[in-house]
């Protein structure tokens, strides 16, 4: 139950600390997106109820504080869970290749998801920026990703002492 109480406020913590601290030390050139990686732990490691709800709060939160369309992260990181979930049923989820491989996939959806959105909503075509921008950002997450599963692996009341067992 206090899953439920503390939440919305961790996440709004991470959120707010991933766009003002990370963004001020990389200076709004590359952004950090670590609320990718936490969908992801969600998906390999929690149950699919808590990480569901999970990811559609981080979604809105991420929409109010990016000022993008409401609904774009919210649909964006909830498929991207689901979709880990069910792939996480099939695999063995614990090697650090593995981890940083299948950040960099699941930020490429990521990628995909916006750009496809972008255009369909606001007809614009970011497409340029992919190289310039996202990769280089995509590379760092996907790097320093298996230190946050460790860090939010310690975090016991995020999973409730409860791991998934794959």
């Amino acid at each position: 139950m206090i899953f439920y109480v503390l939440i919305p406020w961790f996440l709004l913590m991470l959120v707010v600390f991933q766009h003002a601290v990370l963004g001020t030390i990389f200076f709004h050139a590359v952004a950090v997106e670590i609320s990718l990686v936490l969908v992801i732990y969600a998906g390999l490691r929690m149950a699919v109820i808590r990480g569901s709800i999970l990811s559609l709060i981080l979604g809105l939160i991420m929409d109010c504080i990016t000022g993008v369309c409401t609904g774009f992260y919210a649909l964006i990181y909830t498929s991207i869970f689901l979709m880990v979930y069910l792939v996480s049923l099939q695999v063995y989820a614990k090697s650090t290749p593995f981890v940083v491989l299948f950040t960099l996939c699941c930020g490429l959806i990521e990628g995909i998801w916006l750009l496809v959105l972008n255009q369909m909503i606001y007809g614009t075509n970011v497409l340029s920026d992919l190289g310039l921008y996202f990769l280089p950002q995509l590379v760092i997450v996907s790097l320093i990703s298996p230190f946050l599963f460790k860090f939010f692996h310690r975090i016991g009341w995020l999973h409730d002492g409860y791991v998934r067992s794959s």
